[in-house]
């Protein structure tokens, strides 16, 4: 069992934003996420990487809006990948940056991690995938505790999970 913590990115006036925090990390997901490739050289990730914070900073001005938003994972939950658009790229010299997030609602975004997609689908590379997975566990805790009354705006601060 994984324990999840929902750690604040952008508290704004439109839409909270949230990263987790998972087994006590000393980083964040989205912090392992820029770490990861704020540094490269490669002008295809540093450009998607601008695109991944020029959206974060979009959905913190107007909100989790659907239509910033690709949904990636399965119909029945939320999770989505930033940026919605990006440049086609030659599969065999540039991937694409992707950062995979639930979508809770127009107020509500909770950030996980991502990585650069090279396969046509996510389900293809094994790191990928799992962070879809690990956001697809998060998403079905969190409806659960949605069903049973728990107003997610008002306490994802406070809630701490536990996912397989």
């Amino acid at each position: 069992m994984s324990k999840v913590d929902f750690i604040p990115l952008l508290l704004t006036d439109e839409s909270d934003i949230y990263t987790i925090r998972i087994d006590d990390s000393q980083e964040t997901e989205f912090q392992k996420f820029f770490i990861l490739f704020k540094d490269s050289e490669d002008e295809y990730v540093k450009e998607d990487l601008d695109r991944i914070l020029t959206a974060i900073e979009k959905v913190a001005e107007n909100g989790a809006l659907e239509s910033y938003f690709r949904y990636e994972g399965k119909v029945v939950d939320r999770v989505c990948a930033i940026p919605l658009l990006v440049k086609a790229r030659d599969k065999s010299k540039h991937g694409t940056l992707r950062l995979y997030c639930i979508r809770v609602s127009d107020t509500l975004l909770i950030i996980g991690g991502g990585g650069l997609k090279v396969n046509d689908t996510y389900e293809e590379d094994v790191k990928l995938l799992s962070q879809v997975q690990t956001l697809q566990a998060i998403d079905k805790k969190l409806s659960l505790l949605e069903k049973d009354g728990v107003k997610l705006s008002d306490n994802i601060m406070n809630i701490t999970i536990e996912i397989d």
